[in-house]
């Protein structure tokens, strides 16, 4: 309801929705209506949208990649998505549709395995968040974490470029794909995009591997989840995991 919309964190709740248009009308309106007033909010939108436009656009390479096997077991699962309360947490229903067509569908909703879920979860925010962002600039790292603290209520320690990693920091945003919990650290890594993911609690994990096609590792250490994803392979991943697992907390 349209009462229900009283600042940021009462949109941020309803973002998801709001851009796959399943708000009620008189929700939609007093959305927008914040959006108009508040810059953020109104970035976050267009970035969701974008996402989703982005994911929706190569629905039909997502649905190569799946075997005839997973897709018949993801297709079995829709009729049951939203009783997943992993999948609601963690994965935007923008995305989640589109999860279904995805080889990384059926590891979604395989809800006794919540690390490959928050894994391919990070993988898709990944891809959505580089695809809208149009920063490409180092940034203060010192400042960024007093705005995160200060913007959230809990602090981050962001690791710093390295020169011998070839590691840049260009963005940090709020990660949508699990409610906004998460802080999303966006760098440039030779060239390419990483992303360091950190959940400020802690689901015991400590794994490299592949999500949707993007080389993954997710750890937990003193209360908190962390995971690195980057676009394709290298066999320098191990080392940039290392340097970022000593230096984030």
């Amino acid at each position: 309801m349209a009462d229900e919309i009283h600042n940021c964190q009462d949109v941020e709740a309803r973002l998801t929705p709001y851009v796959d248009e399943r708000t009620a009308p008189e929700t939609t309106r007093a959305i927008e209506a914040h959006c108009a007033a508040c810059p953020p909010c109104r970035d976050q939108a267009v970035a969701e949208r974008g996402g989703r436009d982005y994911i929706r656009q190569h629905r039909e390479a997502l649905r190569v990649s799946a075997s005839a096997g997973l897709r018949a077991q993801c297709a079995a699962c829709v009729p049951r998505r939203r009783s997943a309360s992993l999948v609601t947490r963690w994965v935007p229903l923008s995305v989640a549709a589109t999860l279904l067509l995805a080889a990384a569908g059926a590891v979604v909703f395989n809800v006794a395995n919540p690390v490959q879920a928050l894994a391919a979860s990070f993988a898709f925010d990944h891809v959505k968040c580089f695809h809208t962002s149009d920063s490409d600039q180092p940034v203060d790292i010192q400042a960024v974490q007093k705005a995160w603290e200060v913007d959230r209520g809990w602090p981050i320690v962001v690791p710093p470029a390295d020169a011998g990693q070839e590691l840049t920091l260009v963005n940090i945003r709020r990660c949508l794909s699990t409610d906004g919990l998460s802080a999303h650290l966006m760098y440039h890594w030779h060239g390419q995009p990483l992303s360091l993911y950190v959940l400020p609690r802690q689901i015991e994990a400590d794994r490299i591997g592949d999500s949707l096609g993007h080389e993954t590792a997710v750890w937990s250490a003193q209360g908190r989840t962390y995971a690195v994803v980057t676009d394709g392979h290298s066999s320098d991943f191990p080392r940039v995991v290392e340097y970022l697992r000593a230096h984030a907390h």
